[in-house]
């Protein structure tokens, strides 16, 4: 019987085929969440040589994902957009496999960075287009790099890009990266001087073109939050909290807190940088909290690691089969798929004029699909039909899936006849034709 011998190598081969099928499986089934739209929106605008423009208006996200989104559209073509964030997430769980394994065995490395992609959240977000896993990219690449013994000119640029990416990717980025920084200025370590300097210089193009276009350096379209900090704590406690810990698997998480007093310090700090955002940012999501499954593992194994091996082999492998049976029931039984957006779009883009407009709920899916200007639909019921006339909109889009849309809109043009209608068992999308485009309600 032949015996495989597994090294550092084998293992990350491993990682790599056993994400990337898992990932493979669940990407087709799911279309471009509200977020994503816009996040593709710009890729699009960049790669159409249109510059960092979203519905006619600057962009204002940092443009990491953005930039990838675009050069993926140019290698693959639309449909490009849909294979980066997973392949984010590849690397991701690779490099934090490289951080386990300077502290614990390669078997137990292996597991942990298994648990963590099959975490429900990291692995719902690594399916969607949006920021989380790209910023947590870099910013585990970031502990990898600082991890590193040697103390080069070059690794402290290498962490200073690192860091500013994690940071162009999402602001909170450069929170959770913000440890290495302090270990560094704590220890009088004069070449985090080059890290900062490399930061700054990676990020400066942003901030003058964020500038010259909103008069701050760093636009956030989720600046309005800011005055309304602290005002959501309880929800945290009552629901984000708990969501998080359920889809943890809760036995791995005292073991964790014991792991604790055998952690390096610089660890607890980066969770205690976790924990404090998510706590006060007034929108609670447990995906806030998506980078402390790194630490769970981690506390967990640190101090398992002493502890007997076939006991811990065991109880990993539960683990990791318990977070990927716990996603697959989610993913199949409570997760929508947007994909009919992409149908509606593709049907506008290839059947309206290019000129024409749209007005949409899910106005950031729309328009990537459809390469039209969009509209969202008012809220106010007595703005309908001016805004329609006013803007000269052509085509109303209504879905199942944003749940945002006024119920008045779903009332009014439940009453027409939709020009198509693409329905499957997940949801519905109509398109109408707009009542008020160059002719009256009644002459309909």
């Amino acid at each position: 019987m032949m015996h495989i011998t597994m090294d550092r190598n084998k293992y990350i081969i491993l990682i790599v085929i056993i994400s990337a099928i898992s990932l493979a499986y669940y990407v087709p089934h799911y279309g471009l969440i509200y977020d994503g739209g816009l996040y593709a929106s710009l890729g699009y605008s960049l790669f159409s040589g249109n510059g960092y423009f979203f519905n006619g208006y600057p962009g204002d996200v940092p443009p990491i994902l953005p930039i990838f989104l675009s050069l993926f559209i140019r290698i693959f073509g639309e449909n490009g957009i849909f294979l980066v964030v997973p392949l984010f997430s590849i690397m991701n769980t690779v490099i934090i496999f490289l951080i386990l394994e300077k502290k614990i065995s390669l078997e137990m490395s292996f597991l942990g960075s298994l648990y963590v992609f099959f975490s429900p959240i990291i692995f719902y977000d690594s399916i969607n287009v949006i920021r989380e896993i790209p910023m947590l990219t870099f910013v585990m690449a970031s502990y990898l790099i600082f991890l590193r013994k040697e103390d080069s000119y070059k690794k402290h640029v290498l962490l200073g890009i690192l860091v500013g990416s994690a940071f162009l990717t999402k602001s909170v980025g450069f929170v959770y990266t913000f440890p290495i920084w302090a270990y560094y200025i704590f220890n009088q370590n004069k070449k985090v001087g080059i890290s900062i300097a490399s930061s700054v210089i990676f990020v400066l193009p942003w901030a003058i073109w964020s500038y010259s276009h909103f008069q701050t350096p760093f636009v956030s379209h989720s600046a309005y939050l800011l005055p309304k900090i602290g005002s959501n704590i309880t929800t945290f406690f009552t629901r984000t909290l708990p969501l998080f810990l359920i889809s943890s698997f809760i036995p791995i998480v005292p073991i964790s807190i014991m792991g604790i007093k055998k952690s390096e310090k610089i660890f607890l700090l980066f969770g205690f940088l976790i924990i404090i955002p998510a706590l006060l940012w007034p929108v609670q999501e447990p995906r806030y909290l998506l980078a402390a499954y790194f630490l769970i593992v981690y506390l967990a194994l640190m101090y398992l690691k002493d502890k007997r091996k076939d006991i811990t082999l065991i109880f990993m492998i539960i683990t990791v089969l318990f977070q990927f049976g716990t996603t697959a029931s989610i993913l199949d039984t409570h997760v929508v798929s947007y994909g009919l957006l992409d149908d509606a779009g593709i049907w506008l883009r290839e059947n309206t004029d290019p000129n024409s407009k749209i007005m949409t709920q899910s106005f950031r899916q729309i328009h990537y699909f459809s390469h039209r200007k969009t509209y969202q639909i008012p809220q106010d019921p007595s703005l309908l039909q001016r805004t329609l006339e006013v803007n000269q909109i052509e085509y109303v889009v209504i879905d199942s899936y944003e749940k945002t849309t006024p119920q008045y809109a779903r009332e009014f043009f439940e009453e027409l006849d939709p020009l198509v209608t693409f329905k499957d068992i997940g949801g519905v999308v109509n398109i109408y034709k707009s009542p008020y485009y160059n002719s009256s309600k009644v002459d309909n």
